[in-house]
């Protein structure tokens, strides 16, 4: 098994824990189980892109830079919409 640690896993497993956290401990109201769903498609997306990024790009270093410059894009892109809309 090759196994390479990148970017893309680490916010994967992140994400992961943070969809077992709010299963875990729900709130009243059921605000939390709202939050899931957005958590679960990142989930999704984060893990296909690896994948994607680990088929076009064989070298790690290089991995490393593309999905760090990736995940430093959707940030930007993040916080770009959000400052429109608020």
């Amino acid at each position: 098994m090759n196994l390479r640690l990148t970017p893309l896993n680490i916010v994967s497993s992140i994400l992961l824990v943070a969809i077992a956290y709010l299963l875990i401990f729900p709130d009243d109201n059921g605000w939390r189980q709202l939050g899931i769903i957005p958590l679960f498609v990142l989930f999704i997306l984060s893990s296909i892109s690896d994948l994607i990024f680990r088929r076009l790009i064989g070298n790690l270093k290089r991995i490393w830079l593309f999905e760090l410059l990736f995940l430093i894009f959707v940030v930007i892109l993040i916080l770009l919409i959000r400052t429109q809309f608020d």
